[in-house]
């Protein structure tokens, strides 16, 4: 099932929040700019965003590219501390890995943005995508 329209070749602003479809939720926004039913593209951008307070995890891998800001990572695991992304960084989420994400540092005037493509099939575990 494809749901990205046949146009051609399109660009996508995603600093500028260019997107097919836009969601805004208290814990961030997140822009949907690809979907072919087998893989989703979205920019995800927070900026003086709540932290969900319930913890992220998909079926199978996920990968965040972080274009703008910091970002922190926290993980559920105590094994795993909580890692702060910058512009440049991708993160290679394994499957089953619970998560969340947030602007860093709190009080930043600047937005954390990250890209981040996944497998449609996949099914969350828990939360929606990036606690957006």
């Amino acid at each position: 099932m494809m749901d990205f329209p046949k146009v051609g070749p399109r660009v996508f602003h995603c600093l500028d929040d260019d997107a097919i479809e836009i969601k805004t939720t208290p814990y961030g926004s997140v822009g949907k700019v690809y979907g072919d039913g087998r893989i989703e593209a979205v920019w995800v951008r927070k900026q003086a965003e709540q932290i969900d307070p319930g913890w992220f995890s998909q079926a199978e891998v996920d990968l965040l590219l972080v274009l703008h800001g910091r970002l922190m990572v926290e993980f559920e695991a105590p094994d795993q501390p909580g890692r702060v992304l910058e512009p440049g960084d991708l993160l290679v989420l394994p499957p089953d890995t619970r998560c969340r994400a947030y602007c860093w540092p709190r009080d930043s005037i600047e937005p954390a943005i990250f890209f981040a493509v996944y497998p449609v099939n996949r099914s969350a575990i828990s939360g929606e995508h990036h606690s957006a």
